[in-house]
């Protein structure tokens, strides 16, 4: 394996585990959120914005935001980021459904 390929998994490498530890904190983000644990849902809904926009914006400096080996990478983030923004403005879940 050349220098090129070996860096390139390393960077794959580096965003699933963002890209997980985001999901992490999202599923953390609906527990909260259905449990009625107002500090800990903001917490992580705002971890989980901010490392999603992280991975989106390295991919889009390092032109890979929509190579087709790297499209499953921005699906992922971008999904995050609308899934938790989307909850955020609807108010689901919560504790006392209406």
């Amino acid at each position: 394996m050349n220098k090129k390929q070996a860096m390139r998994r390393q960077v794959e490498r580096t965003f699933t585990t963002a890209l997980i530890i985001s999901a992490i904190f999202f599923t953390i983000f609906l527990i909260a959120a259905g449990n009625g644990i107002i500090w800990l849902k903001v917490i992580c809904a705002i971890l989980t914005i901010l490392i999603s926009f992280l991975c989106l914006s390295l991919l889009y400096l390092r032109h890979e935001l929509f190579r087709p080996d790297r499209i499953w990478m921005t699906v992922a983030a971008g999904s995050l980021i609308i899934c938790t923004l989307f909850s955020l403005i609807l108010g689901f879940p919560c504790p006392y459904p209406q």
